[in-house]
């Protein structure tokens, strides 16, 4: 069985501030979990297309009942990530495709984030964001989905909060930065907003 995951966030801020944003959002406060960054390709092509790839690094706290079954008294271990990402900028299009590196004989997760501006205004943008987690291990294949995704719709609004953040630093240097909300429960949006979750 497949577990997925459908969710939207608009940036108030336009797409070509978002995308350059988006190569400079580490470190933010809402990231902690993220140790490194690496890009090893990146190229431009006849059609300007942006493409490039890189590596993350990030720390995968696990829940106790993985860290009995699994790793025997090891709460953390590190996730490796290979993104790649396509910048169309005739169409004003921004996509990236997440997929875990190790760990792949218990689960894999993969994430596709699409950039658009918002048709009804484009001094903002939108995000979709589309995850799926596949089980490979017998037996407890439902459970590690389950933990996937409720871990993903964390780290997903995170993720969001911590690039709007960004935002704010590099284009409204002249405004105070915008609070950190909660980084357990981020439930305050006042720059921000989710559009929608499906899972």
């Amino acid at each position: 069985m497949v577990k997925a995951y459908i969710g939207q966030w608009l940036y108030t801020f336009p797409w070509s501030q978002v995308v350059s944003g988006f190569w400079q959002k580490f470190p933010n406060p809402y990231t902690g979990h993220i140790l490194s960054e690496d890009t090893y390709y990146r190229t431009v092509t006849e059609d300007q297309k942006l493409i490039s790839k890189r590596v993350l690094a990030k720390t995968n706290k696990l829940p106790r009942w993985g860290e009995r079954i699994f790793y025997r008294g090891s709460a953390s271990t590190i996730g490796f990530i290979i993104e790649e990402s396509v910048c169309d900028l005739k169409e004003k299009i921004f996509t990236t495709n997440t997929v875990n590196i190790n760990m792949k004989s218990l689960m894999t997760v993969e994430e596709t984030c699409t950039y658009r501006p918002d048709k009804e205004d484009e001094t903002r943008t939108i995000c979709e964001k589309r995850v799926v987690a596949k089980g490979e291990l017998f037996g407890f294949k439902t459970t590690l989905e389950t933990f996937a995704m409720q871990r993903y719709k964390k780290n997903h609004e995170l993720a969001s909060l911590g690039l709007e953040f960004i935002l704010h630093k590099l284009y409204l240097p002249q405004l105070p930065p915008p609070p950190v909300v909660g980084i357990k429960t981020p439930d305050t949006r006042t720059f921000s907003r989710k559009l929608s979750d499906k899972a």
